[in-house]
């Protein structure tokens, strides 16, 4: 099994005046919640009342995150300098892994010349989970040179860097942050991501240790303690470490995203389906949840459902090969839909430019000819099930080289994968890029949806 092909999803935990519950060293979440307020001077009565309801929806248990940016949304709409809105639409987006919208909601502060630091940092974070490293950086950056002395600032410029691979500029800032506070526990975090990147394993394994030891119910640090003991094929206590990340912090979807793997893997369908739908119950729209959530239910037997999930999900992450060719073989193999097999065997074929010769594409031919070809006894010689489908033409075998069993693991949900592709815990007591960061995710950004190892670093000792 390749350990780097999954996905990782960093969930993002930023300040807000009220809801959610942001790790306790961001100074910005030593702010009181909102008050629910009816009134407000300069501000339209429309506004604040979308405003209440998106507090309201907030503070529910579970919060409802997609009600409350909606209701986020209505109020900056009504009044579009309301900056407390705009702070906790960002939130709200960001906890529904809509990083690159909630980035856009963290310029709309700068622009109205919020230049809190929390925010620039939040801003950063944002961009980094959603795939643009560079511009994380130099949000970072930014930081940096107004407060030289920002640890913060420096452990998100080594989540950053690590998420681009460049583990020797990571390490840099990985050790000026532990020059100044050895225990700082991101940044051992961030150290120890640096050694399993390099496939160092027991050093990971020290660092995520001593980063536990420091701070008991890190639920990042467990989370990535499981990916060491996965990736040295110590897969109980890997399970393990992904529950105790999941005790310690419920909305930690990347540890859930893993075990579900795990469960794939050992064909207990029942357990992954359990924790591919927890992720979704808070972003519905999670694209290696859903592809996980589809390969469960084809797991049990649920072929219907599947096939549904799976075409939702190239919905939302347009077409990848592995979902075309599996929900296209449920349709062919499980439901006897041959015409909407055939619909996706031709999006697969398109996708990877398959040549004439290959089997799939005599598979779509012999498919469409027993479509069109007349019932037994209607005249013809012989029925729609020998039509087109000579000797030696590959007609009964299995669509497309590669094309595994659906319940075998999809794209982005058949294995466990490094922390958001490597990029580390970024803030200072923030293990999740965001604070105030994999596929995830959700995702997670996109998600990360399984980068190549990193070449070995130097210097990383």
């Amino acid at each position: 099994m390749r350990l780097d092909r999954l996905f990782v999803w960093m969930g993002l935990a930023v300040l807000v005046g009220c809801g959610g519950t942001p790790p306790k060293k961001d100074p910005i979440d030593k702010k009181p919640p909102p008050k629910a307020e009816k009134k407000v001077d300069g501000i339209p009565e429309s506004a604040v009342t979308a405003f209440t309801s998106g507090v309201e929806s907030l503070q529910k248990t579970p919060p409802a995150y997609v009600e409350a940016a909606e209701a986020f949304e209505k109020a900056t709409a009504a009044h579009p300098k309301y900056t407390v809105a705009w702070l906790n639409l960002a939130y709200s987006y960001e906890r529904l892994g809509r990083y690159k919208e909630a980035a856009a909601a963290y310029r709309k502060l700068i622009e109205q010349s919020v230049t809190d630091k929390g925010v620039t940092l939040a801003l950063g974070r944002a961009l980094l989970l959603s795939g643009e490293a560079e511009q994380a950086i130099t949000e970072f950056e930014s930081v940096l040179r107004d407060k030289p002395d920002d640890l913060q600032a420096r452990n998100n410029l080594a989540a950053a860097y690590l998420a681009k691979k460049d583990l020797k500029t990571s390490l840099r800032y990985v050790k000026e942050v532990l020059a100044v506070q050895p225990k700082n526990v991101p940044a051992i975090i961030n150290l120890g991501l640096i050694y399993l990147a390099q496939d160092k394993l027991p050093l990971a394994l020290l660092m995520f240790n001593k980063a536990i030891g420091f701070e008991e119910k890190n639920a990042r640090a467990h989370n990535n303690l499981g990916l060491t003991f996965y990736k040295m094929e110590q897969v109980p206590s890997a399970v393990l470490s992904f529950e105790k990340a999941i005790n310690f912090d419920p909305t930690m979807d990347d540890a859930r995203l893993n075990l579900a793997s795990i469960y794939l893997d050992y064909l207990d369908y029942p357990a992954a389906l359990e924790q591919f739908r927890a992720v979704r119950a808070r972003f519905p729209k999670h694209y290696q949840a859903m592809v996980g959530e589809a390969n469960a239910l084809y797991g049990t037997g649920d072929y219907e459902g599947a096939a549904k999930l799976y075409e939702e999900s190239l919905d939302v992450g347009g077409d990848h090969a592995e979902v075309l060719i599996r929900v296209g073989k449920i349709y062919e193999e499980q439901m006897g839909q041959p015409k909407k097999a055939v619909a996706f065997y031709k999006r697969y074929i398109d996708l990877e430019k398959l040549p004439a010769d290959h089997q799939l594409r005599a598979t779509v031919k012999f498919l469409e000819q027993a479509a069109t070809a007349p019932p037994p006894g209607d005249g013809g010689e012989a029925g729609g099930g020998e039509t087109g489908g000579g000797e030696g033409d590959g007609a009964d075998e299995a669509p497309g080289e590669g094309a595994a069993p659906p319940a075998e693991g999809a794209e982005g949900a058949g294995e466990p994968a490094a922390d958001a592709a490597g990029a580390a815990a970024p803030g200072e007591g923030a293990e999740k890029p965001g604070e105030g960061a994999e596929k995830p995710a959700e995702g997670a950004e996109k998600p990360a949806e399984g980068a190549e190892k990193p070449a070995e670093g130097d210097g990383a000792s």
